[in-house]
This record gives C-alpha cells, sequence and structure tokens, in this order.
C-alpha cells in the first residue's frame, strides 16, 4: 500500500525551527505502487509524482514535539506534470494538527489552477496554526489529501513539506 516514511529524510534546522520533508520522509499511500507513484531516488531532491489513484493521501508528524506558545506554518511545495489530470472537479484539502487529539485546520486548495511545469508553495501564504502553551502533545500532525471526489488524478508532483516557526 505505502513505503513507510523514512526518518533520514526529514531534516530539522534548530536555529530557525524549520522542518523539511523530502517525498520519502512522508507516508505516501500506495507510493510502494509504481502503476500509482513515481518516487525519487533515496537521498535526493527529487519530486513524487503521481502516476493516477482516486484516493489522494500523504501524511505526515514532527519527529520531535514543537515548541509550546510558538506559531507555526505548513506548505507543501508542488508542481503539475504536462499530462496532469483528473483535478477539475478534484480540490485537494491540507490539514494541520498539534497532538493526536487536537483540532485539524483545514486549507483548500484549487490544484487545477497550478501551471503545468511550475513550483509552487500552497497554501498562499501557509497554513499557520498555534501551539498552546497548555498543550500536553506537541507533535504536528499534518496531512494532504483529496479522497471525496472518487475520480481517478494524475500528474501531481509532490517536491517537499515544510514546517517552519512563523514571526510574531
Amino acid at each position: 500500500m505505502s513505503e513507510a516514511a523514512d526518518p533520514g529524510e526529514v531534516e530539522y534546522d534548530e536555529d530557525t525551527g524549520r522542518w523539511r520533508f523530502k517525498p520519502r520522509g512522508l507516508n505516501i499511500t500506495w507510493s510502494g505502487t509504481e502503476g500509482y507513484w513515481k518516487m525519487p531516488e533515496k537521498g535526493t531532491d527529487g519530486p513524487a509524482e503521481l502516476v493516477q489513484v482516486c484516493w489522494l493521501e500523504i501524511k505526515g508528524s514532527t519527529p520531535k514535539p514543537l515548541s509550546k506558545g510558538e506559531r507555526y506554518g505548513l506548505s507543501f511545495k508542488i508542481s503539475m506534470a504536462e499530462d496532469k489530470f483528473g483535478w477539475k472537479e478534484a480540490p485537494g484539502f491540507m490539514m494541520a494538527k498539534v497532538g493526536k487529539k487536537g483540532i485539524a485546520k483545514w486549507a483548500r486548495i484549487n490544484l487545477e489552477d497550478v501551471q503545468r511545469d511550475h513550483e509552487m508553495k500552497v497554501p498562499l501564504g501557509k497554513l499557520r496554526f498555534e501551539v498552546s502553551k497548555k498543550a500536553q502533545d506537541t507533535t504536528l500532525y499534518f496531512g494532504f489529501y483529496e479522497m471525496w471526489s472518487g475520480g481517478w488524478k494524475g500528474g501531481l508532483r509532490i517536491h517537499e513539506a515544510v514546517v517552519e516557526k512563523m514571526p510574531d
């Protein structure tokens, strides 16, 4: 179904509080099946390219807890292949929640508007959230999804996911 996320494909910059998840550092459903995804070589910066799926589910979590009382932003760097299809009636959705029992924040992404072969960060302005000073579980759980349309889609490229501290 999917390959487990490789912790070696997640980078953390302690000075900036920025996490970078390469495609192999994410849990991508069906990524272990070549007919659905083309995955980059381990240790490279290449994107994961969606061949075709009707169930898009990309998940991740921070290997270490986030800092209490801080504000963060989540973004994915994506692009579309020349032969993209199926996105007209199928927007993507991004989700972020702090702690397994946290309240999810969502952003709707219109993937039909993503230009071919042009890398961009979504959502515009990042999906922003705050870690409560009282939170007990400060692990971030996040994802990128499209599973509700039931239609086949392809051509999406996932270059990275980034979680970073936001200035006040």
